[in-house]
């Protein structure tokens, strides 16, 4: 069941192992808005995900796609916690 509104392409996050319990070498689908499937490889995701283009991931499909999966986007990190930075120096003053 394709994951998509219409309007722009979504991906989703896959199971990293086949029914064989082998480690697949994509990491997610994305289904775009005329139907076709794309696979997305782990550097494809970290890019998507905002991971700066040094940052290296293991070996294994099935870890580094849990660290992307469950991680936070640096970018949102870093604009959550200015915000945050900019609300505590108001509340100081």
């Amino acid at each position: 069941m394709p994951f998509c509104d219409g309007a722009s392409a979504r991906r989703r996050r896959s199971h990293f192992t086949d029914h064989k319990g082998c480690n697949r070498s994509k990491f997610a689908d994305i289904w775009l808005p005329d139907g076709i499937v794309k696979s997305l490889s782990i550097e494809g995701a970290a890019i998507l995900q905002g991971f700066p283009g040094w940052y290296e991931f293991p070996n294994e499909t099935a870890t580094a796609g849990s660290i992307i999966g469950y991680s936070v986007p640096p970018s949102f990190a870093t604009q959550l916690f200015m915000s945050a930075q900019n609300i505590l120096k108001a509340a100081i003053v």
